[in-house]
């Protein structure tokens, strides 16, 4: 696609209203909990049709944790324009605050807001009216370690939903044995972590109605070894109809839990090929996502590793074994200069084929001394899918939100203006956070489609969607948790290119209720709600 024809992205933050400033500790990050802190997560809390986003945040003083702004939700209004009501709901939540994560965990109608960190976690139950009630420790959720990643999902298929949570490293400020004076990287001095710290166990809850959890870590078998545990994302890997859970890990081997149905998990990432590199090396995961890139059927898993190694594509090649085509696919060689965070899978122009948006920002402000060609701020970027069996580099032609070199962590997806192509929220350390609108360009048609659940999860998340139209077929999955401390919308969006109408339609519900829809006009926002008698879209 020649340059004047693509879709462009310009950053609307400021313009939209929307004001709110991270702040994650010194300058310098002499403390590995300087690092992470910024989050971000799409969802429509009041029930208003309009995207709202929120903004975790960290401390400005790493010696007072009360200091700063703290989190931020920002409402969204007809128009694209945003208002900040986080006074009035209560979420301003202080304190070293990672990732989050929406869902109507209680499947009450109103979406509920899950929030990691350096512990406790916090849980706030949405009370409708724009009002929040925080339950972590009453619901069984107040996990006590360091939460990076987090997804919902309903592991079980008993209709509601559980919780994962990944952590990271027992840190412990002004303890021992190195928390407090300077490690090196590359010559320079660099915060110590997370090698030498000991690892946390990551925790699984289970969901037991009436806004009770239980955590079944042990009796589900994913309690041990313990990792430094990042990226978290649930989808039905192997297509038997559970939930299977894939976890990235910082400088160790990366779990596929295979869900057994009985209540249990089996970590098969080593024998299915994606616990590590293609060369047998454990690399340092951060964000994840999961999706069917070459359309054929299979969902492939992609990691974002450190810089000096490459960003891991892997393909499912079926039967539960998966292919490393980093390189071939043409990912490897650009990403090495990048130490790599949020990502996503995503149609950027419609055309069918799923494109790849990946979050940039080093974790060490010394390292541009090091005279190794890595910068601390750097540029985003944008890897276009033409359905060529490779991927090109776009970021320097996709508009002038990629050009700035900043420092990313979350990053996340929407449609938040209802004009029918996805935008994206950026979340940088010490920084505004960017709102990138997609503008212009020679984008095909599109779907969008909201599921609401009445047997499954309200949110039906675990739903897999199989789209037949004149160009080919596609597959979605509404995943729980992707990318790094960040969540995206939980429409699930197609890309149809010259196609202006969807010869068929077919959801499979986690509850096992399929519906099939048929010459579906595009270009328009759908929601279904699930039935076992009639399939009508609103």
């Amino acid at each position: 696609m020649a340059a004047a024809q693509l879709p462009q992205f310009t950053d609307v933050a400021a313009e939209a209203g929307i004001t709110f400033r991270n702040t994650s500790g010194s300058a310098e990050k002499r403390y590995i909990i300087e690092t992470q802190s910024a989050g971000v997560g799409w969802w429509d809390y009041d029930g208003d049709g309009e995207l709202d986003l929120y903004f975790t945040n960290g401390p400005a003083d790493v010696e007072n944790p009360e200091s700063g702004t703290g989190n931020a939700l920002y409402r969204g209004l007809p128009g694209g324009a945003f208002a900040e009501t986080t006074a009035q709901t209560g979420l301003g939540l202080k304190g070293w605050n990672m990732g989050c994560a929406m869902a109507d965990y209680d499947n009450d109608g109103d979406s509920d807001l899950y929030v990691t960190r350096w512990g406790p976690n916090a849980l706030f139950r949405n009370e409708g009216r724009s009002r929040f009630t925080e339950v972590a420790a009453p619901a069984g959720v107040a996990d006590p370690g360091w939460g990076i990643g987090c997804g919902f999902g309903d592991y079980d298929n008993d209709g509601d939903l559980d919780l994962y949570v990944a952590n990271y490293v027992e840190f412990i400020l002004h303890g021992p044995p190195f928390f407090d004076r300077w490690c090196t990287h590359t010559g320079i001095p660099a915060a110590c972590g997370p090698k030498g710290f000991k690892a946390q166990r990551d925790a699984l809850f289970r969901n037991e109605g009436k806004g009770r959890f239980t955590d079944v870590t042990e009796t589900a078998g994913i309690a041990e070894p313990a990792y430094y545990g990042m990226g978290v994302v649930w989808g039905d890997v192997d297509l038997d109809g559970d939930l299977d859970l894939y976890v990235a890990n910082d400088g160790q081997p990366n779990n596929l839990f295979r869900n057994e149905g009985n209540g249990r998990f089996t970590d098969v990432a080593q024998l299915s090929g994606t616990a590590f590199s293609g060369d047998g090396r454990a690399q340092a995961g951060m964000g994840v996502a999961l999706s069917d890139y070459d359309n054929d059927g299979h969902y492939d898993l992609f990691v974002t590793n450190f810089a000096q190694d490459y960003n891991t594509l892997y393909r499912n090649e079926g039967k539960g074994f998966f292919t490393d085509v980093s390189g071939a696919v043409g990912l490897a060689g650009p990403s090495r200069p990048y130490l790599s965070w949020g990502t996503f899978f995503f149609d950027w122009d419609h055309d069918g084929w799923q494109d790849l948006f990946i979050a940039n920002g080093h974790l060490m402000p010394a390292i541009d001394q090091a005279g190794i060609g890595i910068s601390y701020r750097q540029r985003n970027q944008l890897f276009g899918n033409a359905g060529q069996g490779r991927f090109e580099d776009l970021t320097l032609r996709a508009g002038p939100g990629l050009a700035p070199a900043r420092v990313a962590r979350g990053a996340a997806y929407a449609d938040y203006e209802g004009d029918g192509d996805l935008d994206i929220a950026v979340a940088h350390l010490d920084d505004a956070p960017a709102l990138l609108r997609n503008e212009g360009g020679a984008k095909g048609h599109w779907l969008l489609l909201r599921l609401r659940g009445t047997l499954s999860n309200r949110d039906g998340i675990g739903a897999r969607i199989e789209l037949n139209s004149a160009s080919g077929t596609q597959h979605r999955q509404v995943c729980g948790g992707s990318s790094f401390q960040a969540q995206h919308d939980l429409r699930v969006h197609f890309g149809l290119g010259s196609d202006a109408v969807v010869d068929k339609l077919e959801v499979r519900w986690p509850s096992g209720v399929v519906q099939t829809l048929r010459q579906v006009p595009a270009d328009r926002n759908y929601t279904l709600t699930e039935s076992k008698k009639s399939s009508i879209l609103e």
